[in-house]
């Protein structure tokens, strides 16, 4: 069996027809002798909303009104795939008791926001789980509360490797057999106490457990057909890349082009696995190919759009070629020109715009 980690963002799962074509995916997989680990994010919008949740929190009030929202959607979805009722039971008791003990205090504190933000995925998986046992997958839920060991740095955790290692090979090997069902983004720290990568941490998430694993890839299934030159929505001219190596990718997620959690790369690179960015609108579609330490030849200029401390937008351009880029932005948004541009300090073969 060929070991493979797939990672499934919020909304690849957004609804129930979306967890029914992450069930066709897997079943795909399986059916091709893969062995997959499937990392799953939480559904949809679900982390905004208990964002909310725990920002409400320190007003007091009734935790059952505030949490109906996310608990409402997660049932309905039950409800759509027509698994058990009680499906989440254990879960959304959790859930409710951890907010009743946040409720009414003085503040909404970090450790706070790890304890209740994590529940997304907690849910999610319960219930991608659930679909797959109903289609006859075998597979196991596993707790990366218990595999991703982090610090006590909440919202933005540091990964201890060692024991993190550790705990995947071992939950893992005892498996014998059959898939995982595991979460994106959370972790717990050697205490117990539930942390988070921080936002969009589930690539992460999948590079780690690809790593610890041995995985042959690891595949991100996202709602783009791969890695674009630059984000489609901003950049009239994007067109998607075939192949990529890791350090132009790593470089490119600094910039903040927002294809990919910026420490993904990391464990890719130690252990030489190769990424691939699939889009699961078009399962059978070709992605990009991440891989290896040297750039393709003829690469293009790759954009990337993000906010400087204020606020403001900031453009950005991986290049060692500055004229080259200042002529095609000018080209292609005329009544927006840039001035100039200035090397960014902190990622190799970047600049930034000057407008």
């Amino acid at each position: 069996m060929k070991r493979e980690v797939h990672k499934f963002g919020g909304a690849s799962v957004r609804d129930a027809e979306a967890v029914r074509n992450v069930g066709r995916i897997v079943q795909g997989l399986c059916d091709q002798g893969i062995q997959p680990v499937v990392v799953v994010s939480a559904m949809a919008k679900s982390t905004n909303a208990l964002e909310k949740v725990w920002r409400g929190l320190p007003e007091g009030g009734a935790v059952e009104a505030r949490c109906a929202a996310v608990l409402d959607f997660h049932t309905n979805v039950v409800r759509d795939l027509s698994l058990p009722a009680a499906l989440l039971r254990k879960d959304v008791a959790e859930l409710l008791s951890v907010a009743e003990s946040l409720n009414g205090k003085a503040m909404a504190d970090a450790k706070g926001y790890d304890a209740i933000v994590g529940f997304g995925e907690r849910l999610s998986t319960r219930i991608v789980h659930a679909h797959l046992m109903e289609l006859g997958v075998p597979a196991q839920w596993l707790s990366a509360w218990h595999l991703i060991r982090t610090d006590e740095t909440h919202r933005t955790a540091q990964v201890d490797l060692s024991s993190t290692g550790e705990a995947i090979r071992r939950a893992l090997s005892a498996m014998g057999g059959g898939l995982a069902v595991t979460q994106g983004f959370v972790g717990g720290t050697l205490g117990g106490i539930p942390t988070t990568l921080g936002r969009e941490g589930s690539d992460y998430s999948g590079a780690l457990l690809a790593e610890a694993w041995g995985a042959e890839r690891l595949v991100v299934w996202k709602d783009v057909e791969g890695v674009m030159t630059g984000d489609p929505r901003r950049w009239p001219s994007a067109q998607k890349i075939e192949r990529l190596d890791h350090g132009t990718a790593e470089r490119m997620s600094q910039a903040g082009a927002g294809i990919l959690h910026p420490a993904t790369m990391a464990p890719l690179q130690r252990a030489d696995i190769p990424l691939e960015v699939r889009s699961f609108q078009q399962p059978e579609a070709t992605g990009t190919v991440i891989e290896g330490q040297t750039a393709p030849l003829g690469l293009p200029l790759l954009w990337a759009f993000g906010s400087g401390i204020s606020g403001e937008e900031e453009v950005r351009c991986l290049t060692n070629h500055p004229d080259a880029a200042l002529a095609e932005w000018n080209a292609v948004f005329p009544d927006r020109s840039a001035a100039s541009s200035v090397a960014d300090p902190n990622i190799p073969g970047c600049i930034r715009l000057v407008f």
